[in-house]
């Protein structure tokens, strides 16, 4: 009897070493789990520390840069105030009144503790209804002024990660592993 006593205790204590140690087996595992999961919070935050300091805001002919920019022609200041350059950058211009869009591209954006102002744009277009209030009497489409236009960002940084700065400011990644456009060739 004493014999199937400590027959029973053993297996019981055996019993209970082999959930212990699967308990911890598996506390090991979720905290693997974890680790993951911080480390790759972390790298996301390091990804995004440059491009939360990438921003551009609309100007006007009355504002700041009056002597840069000239009357009527639209234009956006950009401040790179992180540590390295981004690429790629398109200044997207848009008045929704208007029914209008327009891009303006710069290769690239050094880090800098003062915005750079850049005008014009490379393409436009109007699509869309116009609002009766902005239709001129000659029909020509009448754009607000360019500080109260809305602007939008997408640029690339140094480790090819694209980035999309939306109207209202909010960064979002929009791709990884981005290659950097070839520099344009100028016809002579």
């Amino acid at each position: 009897m004493l014999a199937l006593v400590v027959a029973l205790v053993a297996v019981a204590v055996a019993g209970g070493a082999v959930f212990l140690a699967y308990q911890v087996l598996r506390a090991v595992r979720l905290g693997a789990v974890d680790v993951a999961e911080l480390v790759a919070a972390h790298r996301l935050a390091a990804a995004r520390a440059d491009a939360e300091r990438v921003c551009a805001w609309a100007v006007s002919e009355r504002e700041t840069f009056e002597k840069i920019i000239t009357r009527g022609v639209v234009g956006a200041a950009v401040r790179n105030a992180g540590q390295t350059p981004v690429y790629d950058l398109e200044i997207v211009f848009r008045d929704p009144p208007a029914a209008w869009t327009a891009v303006r591209r710069v290769r690239i954006v050094p880090p800098s503790e003062q915005p750079e102002v850049y005008a014009g744009f490379d393409e436009e277009k109007t699509e869309g209804p116009v609002d009766r209030d902005r239709i001129n009497e000659d029909g020509t489409i009448r754009l607000a002024p360019s500080a109260d236009m809305h602007v939008e960002l997408w640029f690339t940084d140094g480790r090819g990660r694209r980035w999309q700065r939306d109207g209202t400011g909010m960064l979002n990644q929009v791709g990884e592993n981005v290659a950097r456009r070839p520099a344009p060739v100028e016809s002579a």
